[in-house]
């Protein structure tokens, strides 16, 4: 790819972007998930552990029940609403290819009926911009992978929560 033609670099851009938005789409996923068990993992540690007066162990158990339901429902939700956000991308992506594909076709049909040689040299002053804008694109597909790499790692390991004590209040002091 050392001197593509304006619209291949479009086009690229549009795919990298896409891809991003698909990883990120991918991530927020794994992060509702890695949420959703932590938040299940403790209800139900938290529920068993105390004593609560009351509370038996048929309350406890039907509890438990009604959160994991719950959270099965908030899961359907995110994962729905992740699907629909990979096809609103790929609905997106394919019509900006498409629009892309057609000024460039137009672009062609008219540089060759008027045997026009000066988009050329706005192909060549443009290219180092179409560079940058390749690059950029680039890296915000990794940076966008790094992020869905984040989650996945930070989902795979248990987090260790620590307790601390809570503050005194602080009492208002009246002035006389």
């Amino acid at each position: 790819m050392s001197n593509p033609s304006l619209s291949t670099v479009a086009l690229h851009v549009v795919d990298q972007y896409g891809v991003a938005g698909k990883t990120l789409a991918q991530a927020y996923r794994s992060g509702v998930e890695r949420l959703v068990d932590t938040a299940k993992s403790r209800f139900a540690s938290a529920l068993q552990e105390r004593s609560v007066p009351l509370v038996n162990d048929q309350i406890k158990s039907d509890l438990i029940n009604a959160q994991q339901v719950l959270a099965d429902f908030m899961l359907k939700r995110a994962n729905a609403a992740s699907d629909r956000a990979v096809q609103a991308i790929d609905a997106i992506n394919a019509r900006a290819a498409n629009g892309i594909e057609a000024v460039a076709k137009t672009v062609s049909r008219f540089e060759t009926a008027f045997e026009i040689s000066n988009l050329e040299a706005v192909r060549t002053l443009n290219q180092p911009a179409a560079t940058i804008v390749t690059q950029i694109a680039d890296k915000i597909v990794e940076g966008a992978k790094a992020i869905e790499a984040r989650v996945a790692a930070v989902a795979g390991t248990e987090v260790a929560v620590v307790a601390t004590p809570a503050k005194p209040a602080r009492r208002a002091v009246r002035k006389a």
